[in-house]
């Protein structure tokens, strides 16, 4: 029944009565699986049966004495021990091992500004992957808002942890002296204090592995997009210079060709290869703005912060040394966020599984005490009611027993899903440091060697045209080869860190800069015009 049933029928209830002063004091839980706190309509029927039995003598027992200084009492003391972070410190402590960075939680404007403040300290230098990940965590507003269901969750505990609210309601007609005080209360909410005691922290401690999970998951999300904006700025680069050479070789192409030191076909391959690097060029341009607006979206940056960003220019090289694989993979199983808060899910469930098939059982059931005073207290009368659903519960139970047997399979899929994950990941990173490592040591300077070995040739006028733009081609491929080998290494390694903290399980420490491509003098970019017309000057 809602609110303005309950008025109106209370309002026909008094009607019935005689003239004199009436007045009701209520008070009211509401049951588990009835939140709203609607009056049943068996206490109803239980009022009425009080209205036939107003002329019972009242025993000298004043309605205050309904309260429980001693339920209080212990509910305060229950209460002082939650947390008033709601366990935050723990939460920043598990992630700041994980990822290096330790989350914030401001509440206030001064932590708020204190954020914002180290914020500015760390926009101030040159950002790397894991200043990335401790700018989000002081400035994004998603991680504040997901963080804010720790507060949620602890005021659900709060509540849990109290006794149920009074509802109190006051009558008194026009005229007369008769007061009418009733008091009504869900005896489920009582009876299970407890067991809503024990649900409330079970929640509690499910949204502390959902915070934690996702710090964890918001650290990967930030190092990919940092990934992805500094792999294409390096792209960017190589394509760069690449597009120079190939303008500076076709304006010495162009004076052999009308100096009739090689034919027409051979000056239109140079050119050729010009307008490729120039395409190169602006495919590689339009990956810049979005990849750096996605990478300011995911730090939380606003516009002035945003230009006061500058990243550092190069993704790292790979280890030298492999994963611990084997090793890496029992550690992120065993000690899995995702799995806790999959687990801490299923036990939040399981606290509150009891208390629920109950209230589908007997739905409101609700004790009321009702007291009159007519000069002196000269009445009282007790009602116990309850809503009993026609299909004696059934529906409501097998709604809970459906979503425990839900968190159990989601559990276990999550379980098979982080494996799959880790072994992946773990996988395509090592391939990928593996191939990085060949294109830096083998592919890069071999390809370098035979770029120069082919401009002899050229100079010396033992092969043409096609076979110099063939090796230059391949110079500049063999460079964005090992850039893609670099950015999917680090994918992986960001991947690898949801689940757990890679840098336990490396061999050999990182190196902190790296090169996509050769030195300069061996870049198929670093040709100068000078020399190019050299080589014709030679024929």
């Amino acid at each position: 029944m809602n609110s303005r049933d309950f008025w109106r029928r209370r309002r026909a209830s008094r009607a019935s009565r005689t003239g004199g002063f009436c007045r009701t004091l209520q008070f009211r839980v509401s049951s588990c699986n009835n939140p709203e706190g609607g009056l049943s309509r068996a206490r109803m029927l239980g009022r009425q049966g009080h209205a036939r039995r107003r002329g019972r003598p009242m025993r000298k027992s004043l309605p205050h004495r309904l309260l429980a200084p001693g339920l209080l009492a212990l509910a305060t003391s229950a209460c002082a021990n939650v947390p008033a972070d709601a366990g935050f410190s723990g939460i920043s402590e598990v992630v700041s091992s994980r990822t290096g960075a330790a989350p914030v939680w401001p509440r206030t404007d001064a932590g708020r500004a204190e954020a914002m403040a180290a914020a500015d300290e760390i926009l101030a230098g040159r950002v790397g992957m894991d200043e990335a990940v401790a700018l989000a965590f002081l400035s994004s507003p998603r991680l504040q808002a997901e963080l804010e269901e720790l507060g949620i969750a602890r005021a659900e505990l709060v509540s849990a942890l109290l006794p149920p609210n009074p509802f109190v309601e006051v009558t008194r007609p026009a005229r007369g002296n008769l007061l009418e005080l009733e008091v009504s209360a869900s005896l489920l909410d009582f009876l299970f204090w407890p067991q809503r005691a024990r649900a409330g922290r079970a929640g509690m401690e499910a949204a502390q592995a959902r915070a934690t999970a996702s710090l964890a998951e918001a650290a990967a999300e930030v190092r990919i997009a940092f990934i992805d904006h500094v792999a294409a700025r390096q792209a960017l680069d190589l394509y760069r210079q690449a597009e120079a050479a190939g303008q500076a070789a076709q304006l010495a192409a162009e004076a052999l060709f009308d100096a009739g030191n090689i034919a027409q076909v051979d000056y239109d391959r140079q050119r050729q290869f010009a307008a490729q690097m120039i395409a190169e060029r602006m495919k590689a341009e339009a990956e810049i703005g979005p990849t750096r607006e996605h990478l300011v979206a995911v730090l939380g940056l606003t516009a002035e912060q945003a230009e006061k960003l500058q990243l550092a220019p190069r993704l790292p090289s790979p280890g030298e040394a492999p994963l611990d694989s084997e090793r890496l993979v029992r550690a992120a199983m065993s000690d899995s966020l995702q799995l806790a808060a999959a687990e801490a899910d299923l036990k939040q469930l399981a606290a509150s599984r009891g208390v629920r098939n109950v209230g589908a059982l007997l739905g409101d059931l609700e004790f009321g005490a009702s007291f009159e005073r007519d000069g002196s207290w000269s009445d009282e009368s007790y009602t116990l009611g309850f809503s009993l659903p026609v299909d004696l519960g059934i529906a409501g139970r097998q709604r809970v027993a459906s979503e425990f047997r839900q968190a159990m399979q989601t559990l276990q899929q999550t379980r098979l899903d982080s494996l799959a994950d880790v072994r992946s990941a773990a996988q395509r990173a090592e391939s990928a440091r593996a191939l990085a490592l060949f294109h830096r040591d083998v592919s890069l300077p071999v390809s370098a060697e035979v770029f120069d070995g082919v401009v002899r040739d050229f100079n010396a006028m033992q092969i043409g045209m096609f076979e110099l733009l063939q090796a230059r081609r391949e110079r500049v491929d063999a460079g964005r080869d090992y850039l893609d080998a670099v950015a999917a290494y680090w994918r992986s390694h960001a991947d690898l860190e949801r689940h757990v903290r890679v840098s336990e399980f490396e061999a050999a420490d990182m190196a902190e800069t790296g090169h996509i491509h050769p030195p300069e003098e061996n870049d198929p970019a670093g040709m100068e015009p000078g020399h190019q017309q050299h080589e014709g000057h030679g024929h």
